[in-house]
Formats: C-alpha cells, sequence, structure tokens
C-alpha cells in the first residue's frame, strides 16, 4: 500500500466508486468550474419570470388547443417531473389535462421501461397522455433541409399548436450541444431522417462545443423551426448533479444563453495531456450502457497522449446498447476491420460508434471498468478491469513510477482544452 497517496472517487452507475493514486505521479484532476447547486425552483422561477427572446411564457396558450411537451428519455438526468409541475402550475388555468400531451424523444434509443417512466415523469403519468416517440412508426414529412433531407418527425408535433422542449444543455461530441434543437431531430424525427442528419457527424465542423458551422446541428435546428416549438426549458447542470442554471424562452436564444453559461464553466485548459487518462462517464444514466457510456471517451481521448491509455469507468448494466454498434464490432476481427466494414457499406448510424472506437484505438490502449462480462468487453477491442485500483499498475507498467495521470470525474461534461502536446 502506498504510503502516500490521493483518494478520489468517481461517479458509478448510480453510486460512486473510490481508489488512490501514489502522489509520487503527476496528477491532475480535471473538473468545470465548481457552481453551488440552485434550488430547482427558485431557478425555475427566476427563468420564468424572465424568459429569453420572448413575452410572458403564460399568454401563448388559451383554452382548446393541443400542446405537446416533448421530455428527454431515460438515458438522461433531466429533472422532468419536477419542471413539468412546475410550468403545469403556472398553465393550468389556461389548459387542461386532456390538452396536453407528454411526448418522451427517444430518438433511436429503445423505449423506456415502466419503473424508466416512472422515475422520468412520477405521478404525472397518471394525469396526461404519455406518449413514446417511435421512430418507425405515426411520422409526417413537414419539409425538406437545405441540403435536401426528408424532415419526418412524430405527428404529435406536426398537429399541435404549441411544442415546448424540456431538457439540458452540455456539450455533444458531434452535435456541438445537447438540448434546445435536439429533442426535435433527433428525439421525435423519423429514423431516415436521423440517420440522414446524422451522417454528417464524420463532416468538418461536427464537433463538439461548435454551434454555428455544424452541419449537424444546423440541420437540427431547421428541423426544430418546421413546428410550433413556442419555447424550451433547458437545465445546466453542477459538477454534483444539481441545478446551476435554467434557461426558458425562445430555443435559439435562450440555448444561445445556456451554452455560453455552459461553455464559461465546463471548458477546462489541460496544461499537458497525461500518459494515463482516468475518466468516469458521470454515472447513471450517462453509463446505462457502452454507446452513451462512450461519448465520455471522446472527451478522455483530448487528454491523453498518443500511445497513452485510457481507463473508462462506467457501469453499463444494459450492456452495449445499440444492435449496430454491436455488429459492426462482432463482424470485425481487429479495428481496422471496422474501418473497412464502414468504406464498403457507408454510413449506418450506430456504426459511426465502431468508427470513433477504432479511430480511438489508432492512438491510446482503452480499458473498461464496468459490470459487462470480460469476454464481451474484449469483443469490443476493450481491456476489462476488475479492480480499480489495477489503474496505478497500468501505469507503472507503461510509463514507469512517475506517469502522468488526468482524472476527469464527469468526462461527458467536461472539455478538456489542451494547450501542449
Amino acid at each position: 500500500m502506498e504510503r502516500r497517496t490521493m483518494k478520489l472517487t468517481l461517479p458509478y452507475g448510480t453510486g460512486s466508486m473510490g481508489f488512490s493514486l501514489p502522489r509520487g505521479c503527476d496528477i491532475t484532476v480535471l473538473e468545470g468550474v465548481k457552481i453551488p447547486s440552485l434550488p430547482l425552483a427558485e431557478e425555475f422561477r427566476r427563468a420564468w419570470e424572465d424568459p429569453i427572446g420572448l413575452p410572458d411564457p403564460e399568454g401563448i396558450f388559451n383554452p382548446g388547443e393541443k400542446t405537446v411537451f416533448v421530455v428527454t428519455d431515460h438515458t438522461r438526468p433531466t429533472p422532468t417531473g419536477e419542471i413539468l409541475s412546475l410550468i403545469w402550475e403556472r398553465l393550468e388555468g389556461r389548459m387542461t389535462p386532456d390538452g396536453a400531451t407528454i411526448l418522451v424523444a427517444t430518438g433511436i434509443h429503445r423505449p423506456p421501461r415502466d419503473d424508466e417512466l416512472d422515475s422520468i415523469l412520477g405521478d404525472l403519468r397518471n394525469r396526461f397522455q404519455v406518449v413514446v416517440h417511435d421512430c418507425d412508426r405515426d411520422l409526417v414529412e413537414v419539409g425538406r433541409s437545405s441540403r435536401g433531407t426528408p424532415i419526418l418527425l412524430n405527428r404529435l408535433v406536426v398537429e399541435a399548436d404549441h411544442v415546448v422542449s424540456i431538457g439540458h444543455i452540455g456539450m455533444h461530441y458531434y452535435a456541438g450541444y445537447s438540448g434546445g434543437r435536439k429533442n426535435i431531430l433527433p428525439g421525435v424525427a423519423g429514423r431516415s431522417t436521423i440517420e440522414a442528419n446524422h451522417a454528417e457527424m464524420l463532416s468538418p465542423g461536427s464537433e463538439a462545443c461548435v454551434y454555428s458551422g455544424n452541419p449537424v446541428s444546423e440541420e437540427m435546428v431547421e428541423a426544430a423551426r418546421m413546428v410550433n416549438l413556442e419555447f424550451i426549458v433547458d437545465v445546466i447542470f453542477a459538477s454534483d448533479g444539481g441545478v446551476a442554471k435554467i434557461v426558458i424562452g425562445e430555443a435559439e436564444a435562450a440555448h444561445a444563453e445556456g451554452r455560453a453559461f455552459w461553455d464559461e464553466h465546463f471548458q477546462v485548459r489541460l496544461k499537458e495531456r497525461g500518459d494515463l487518462v482516468i475518466a468516469s462517464a458521470g454515472g447513471h444514466p450517462k453509463d446505462i450502457d457502452l454507446y452513451q457510456a462512450y461519448k465520455g471517451v471522446y472527451n478522455a481521448m483530448r487528454a491523453v497522449r498518443d500511445g497513452g491509455v485510457v481507463v473508462l469507468v462506467a457501469a453499463c448494466p444494459d450492456g452495449i446498447g445499440n444492435e449496430v454498434f454491436t455488429s459492426w464490432i462482432m463482424r470485425s476481427a481487429s479495428p481496422a476491420d471496422v474501418i473497412a466494414i464502414f468504406k464498403e457499406e457507408g454510413f449506418k448510424l450506430g456504426g459511426h460508434e465502431a468508427v470513433h472506437l477504432a479511430r480511438d484505438l489508432n492512438r491510446a490502449s482503452i480499458y473498461l471498468y464496468s459490470e459487462m462480462d470480460d469476454r464481451l468487453v474484449e469483443r469490443f477491442f476493450l481491456t476489462p478491469i476488475k479492480d480499480l485500483q489495477d489503474v496505478v499498475r497500468i501505469g507503472r507498467e507503461r510509463f514507469g513510477d512517475r506517469f502522468r495521470t488526468v482524472v476527469i470525474p464527469h468526462a461527458g461534461d467536461t472539455f478538456p482544452l489542451p494547450v501542449a502536446g
């Protein structure tokens, strides 16, 4: 046991996981600015009373009209039930429950289970009609984007008098940022529309923290403008998972203020890349499966040197989480085979993650601490570890006693800005 160690704790599933690093090595803990969490109801009231880019939100609604509340699914940590309850307190005199529908924006994700819907909505499930979006059913083409993509959206949002989006803003590794327009595309879009949009993720500009000039994001904005999206309610989370800020207002104006706040607090300068990067996906629901958790690797790769090691800490209770991702890996004997499949078959949603994995493995070794079976982890060209304390052994064997380590407790929400190689 090391005499002088630094004890660290990382989010893992619904709990946390601890380990220690010897202080003799160079340790950087990369986190955003510590922002105090605010009481949700108080911050909501502030944002509701000072909406961005539109007048009083309550004045938009009239009795007899149809309103659809588009909400994030079980893969997102939005406090949906609390926010919807606060909205309803203010709108109850202007509409009745039978005039409102809650539409769960699943994109291409699996539908949430009953217990997950309970967690998202609580008692609101019993008060309103709740519909889970299906990307293959009940769609309407509302137009074409400027690059010619047919925009297929859920019939409910197309036919609604008013659409309100409830979500959260953070970085997204090819759409630039989450939140706002993303609840429409991909949230409630058709499969072919989502695939055509996400095919642009390998185009220039489709990067994390890039909004203008990002072809994926710009098409999402176009799609959102094709329905009556009255306003958004988006949360920016503090590093402890609480609410740091809520933005309410016109979709583009409110989102702009929200992402500027996120950039200010969660883009973090890194003086030197690490030999070893230990990155938590951020705990549940961000580590619900490998498909979701792998987004944390995107930021970890920004922090690791060429030839280094990334250790992803992600419970992955649902396993892999995407059929195409699984198929491309299972058909490949090596990461090079994944690239060959991509070149032969072209872009397929889910396969893109296999391509990212193959490319990342050309730069660094990737280990996974999870609940998944070791054989499945190895089949995905990752190295499983069962004891997180093994990171010390891995670092010493690869880089000697004084290896440089970067620890990212919330890798999905911390954007490293390396200032040196």
